[in-house]
């Protein structure tokens, strides 16, 4: 047999083999959707346990599941260390307007509403910025920066997204008079940890006017002298806007620049996050005190003589630690807490393991751009071998030749 036709002979025999599968994709995307195929009618849905306490956050009895923290890695998307598969009716907002997944950045701060079927499918993604504003301080050694009078950390992995370009700059880029989107974790008092910075203007190339948004719990009214105050930041406000708001609500505020000076048009209560009784809860942020006891992003925690603590205990509950707390809703806005899991990483807690066919060469992840997710694999094609069939020639039967005598 010829040397070409026996190596084809060997690719067929491997492609046929029981339990062999070449080329295949790791995310195991479904027709290039991104949605796990272990996330759908499969077992592949993480745990998502707290802490290592092995309780889960998954619903029980059909229950549903509310997610809030940030997006920690596509595919589908994995928030809070468990993954919810994105369905062709899963609905998307971008700070209240309409969106799509591809409005989903690694970092965003979202509100994840999922059914607990079995699959975790969510139902509902809800992108919440921190803030949208022009960037009026930055120390670039301390990788702080001041938007509206509030105080972003970044952390040092987290780069500056280009908003439709696909481009990320170092931290170091951002300047005074830029203007971004910030997802984060309000650490109260006009502090935030920054989980994702998208540049929507460059100083030099930003126009007249561009928007604000600002969110935060509302500190301080002063209608006499038509000003609020959320978090660090003081704003002259129409004193009509004012009358339905009152201190320690939750708001968000919406405006623009004009000409450099910000302008608010709206002041509205931000919708309570959980609000289906019975709901799981998956929360990540930081701890403050409230008046009725402990809150995280405008949820009210009750602890109880059965919650359970890891890497600390009930003490070491304080305004200004990050936390992760499972448990249930109980009434709208109210969470009986069944576990809190103390000095976290909001952007790697809980996270499953990649599997380990995405490792490039010496172990490394093979990443795309937008770091964290999962890189596209291309299965190449194999093309079938040209064989030239040689050529037969037909048998010619010598005639006999006699000796003569």
């Amino acid at each position: 047999m010829p040397k070409t036709l026996r190596w084809w002979g060997l690719v067929l025999t491997l492609a046929v083999l029981p339990g062999t599968q070449a080329f295949s994709d790791p995310a195991g995307g479904i027709g290039g959707s991104g949605i796990h195929s272990g996330g759908i009618g499969g077992t592949g849905i993480h745990s998502g346990g707290i802490g290592g306490t092995g309780i889960q956050p998954g619903g029980i009895g059909g229950t549903g599941i509310t997610a809030l923290g940030v997006i920690q890695r596509f595919g589908s998307i994995y928030v809070n260390g468990r993954e919810y598969a994105l369905s062709p009716q899963t609905r998307y907002s971008v700070d209240g307007a309409a969106g799509t997944a591809k409005d989903l950045h690694l970092g965003d701060r979202v509100t994840v509403q999922a059914a607990a079927d079995g699959r975790t499918i969510a139902q509902e993604v809800r992108v919440d910025h921190a803030v949208i504003g022009r960037v009026t301080e930055v120390n670039a050694a301390k990788r702080q920066f001041t938007i509206l009078g509030e105080t972003f950390q970044a952390d040092e992995k987290i780069s500056i997204a280009v908003r439709n370009s696909g481009q990320s700059l170092p931290f170091k880029v951002l300047q005074v008079g830029d203007v971004v989107s910030v997802s984060g974790l309000n650490r109260g008092g006009g502090y935030w940890l920054a989980t994702a910075i998208t540049r929507l203007y460059p100083a030099d190339a930003a126009p007249a006017r561009v928007p604000l948004l600002l969110r935060g719990q509302v500190d301080a009214l002063y209608p006499d002298q038509n000003t609020l105050e959320v978090g660090a930041t003081k704003l002259k406000v129409n004193g009509a806007l004012l009358r339905a708001i009152q201190v320690g609500q939750s708001v968000v505020v919406r405006g623009e620049y004009t000409d450099g000076e910000a302008r608010v048009e709206s002041v509205s209560p931000t919708a309570l996050a959980v609000q289906d009784v019975g709901n799981r809860v998956s929360l990540v942020g930081y701890l403050d005190r409230g008046g009725s006891g402990w809150t995280s992003d405008g949820v009210s925690l009750v602890e109880s003589p059965h919650t359970l603590y890891a890497n600390g205990d009930a003490a070491d509950m304080r305004a200004g630690s990050m936390v992760a707390i499972n448990g249930e809703v109980k009434a709208p806005g109210v969470v009986a807490v069944e576990s809190v899991t103390f000095s976290i990483n909001p952007m790697d807690f809980d996270l499953p393991p990649l599997p380990p066919v995405a490792r490039g060469v010496g172990g490394n992840w093979e990443r795309s751009e937008n770091e964290g997710e999962r890189p596209e694999i291309n299965s190449p094609e194999i093309e079938r071998p040209d064989v030239e069939r040689p050529e037969v020639r037909p048998q010619v039967e010598r005639p006999e030749i006699l000796d003569g005598d």
